[in-house]
């Protein structure tokens, strides 16, 4: 299937903004919670975390579970 290379780097730097959200220990643990509820975890703890990550997911255009989901 032929991808168009600007689809494909529009992913890739959406997933590498995920990635980075889930492999930040700052904002908590993410097993067993979507990226979404990790964030609003994080913001109701006052932990700011980047508003690119919730304008992602709510977008729909975005994998809602964490790098490690189904891995662990």
């Amino acid at each position: 299937a032929l991808v168009s290379l600007d689809l494909q780097d529009d992913w890739e730097e959406r997933e590498d903004v995920l990635r980075r959200f889930d492999m930040n220990m700052a904002y908590g643990p993410c097993l067993g919670m979507s990226r979404l509820a990790r964030w609003e975890r994080a913001v109701a703890l006052g932990l700011s975390p980047p508003k690119e990550v919730n304008e992602l997911l709510s977008s729909g255009k975005a994998n809602a579970d964490c790098l490690w989901e189904g891995r662990v």
